[in-house]
């Protein structure tokens, strides 16, 4: 029987490429003032940074130093990974519906966050946007020492929560960090797919929105019976 709902952060309750793009057109535009921020050249180069992030997996130096080798030369790449961490939580756009379906889900399971990053960056997204309120534990792999998928961040979440691992449901969009996590942990694992569906021959449930999980959790309760 489900009687807990942990949440990845980033890509799962915050719209992580929606942020990340708008992120990504504030520095090009800081850094190549003189463009037209609608020039379809400008779109080029932030279209070209997101597809170097690799959504988010990857160290900011790795996109800055790509940056600096097309179209920055004189780039500080120290400088400006210093100002991504400090800035981007100045960027952050929630899920769609996401906020209302916390509330309603809040009413029935205890709930929490895992999210891997440092512990200061990620602190201030979920605290800009007001998310701290509707869990019952958040835990940060920066400031816990280990990251997903190692087990242990999902038993310390489940031991916060008063739960067994087996009572948990883990929702994610990333499958080699979230989905395997919470299988190795013994979780229920849930793939967000925010507006499309992964491919995967391995069996897993999806959802694609927050209306689809508000009908899981609360309409469709099969596992909860």
């Amino acid at each position: 029987m489900i009687k807990g709902i942990l949440f990845d952060f980033d890509g799962t309750l915050s719209n992580r490429v929606e942020s990340a793009y708008f992120m990504y057109r504030w520095m090009v535009h800081e850094m190549l003032p003189e463009m037209d921020v609608y020039d379809i050249e400008f779109e080029r180069i932030v279209q070209r940074c997101m597809l170097w992030d690799e959504y988010g997996t990857i160290n900011k130096v790795h996109v800055l130093e790509l940056l600096k080798k097309h179209y920055v030369p004189d780039l500080d790449v120290e400088v400006w990974k210093e100002k991504w961490y400090t800035t981007f939580h100045e960027f952050q756009v929630e899920m769609p519906h996401s906020y209302e379906v916390l509330t309603e889900l809040k009413k029935k399971y205890k709930i929490g966050i895992i999210t891997n990053g440092a512990e200061q960056s990620q602190s201030v997204k979920i605290d800009y946007l007001d998310m701290r309120k509707y869990f019952d534990t958040v835990i940060i792999s920066g400031a816990f020492g280990v990251h997903k998928p190692d087990v242990s961040i999902y038993e310390k979440a489940a031991s916060d929560l008063g739960l067994k691992c087996e009572e948990i449901a883990f929702i994610g969009d990333t499958f080699a960090t979230d989905i395997v996590g919470a299988v190795r942990a013994g979780m229920m694992p849930i793939w967000y797919c925010y507006e499309h569906r992964g491919i995967s021959l391995y069996e897993v449930k999806q959802v694609s929105n927050y209306d689809e999980i508000r009908d899981m959790f609360l309409i469709n309760t099969e596992w909860n019976q």
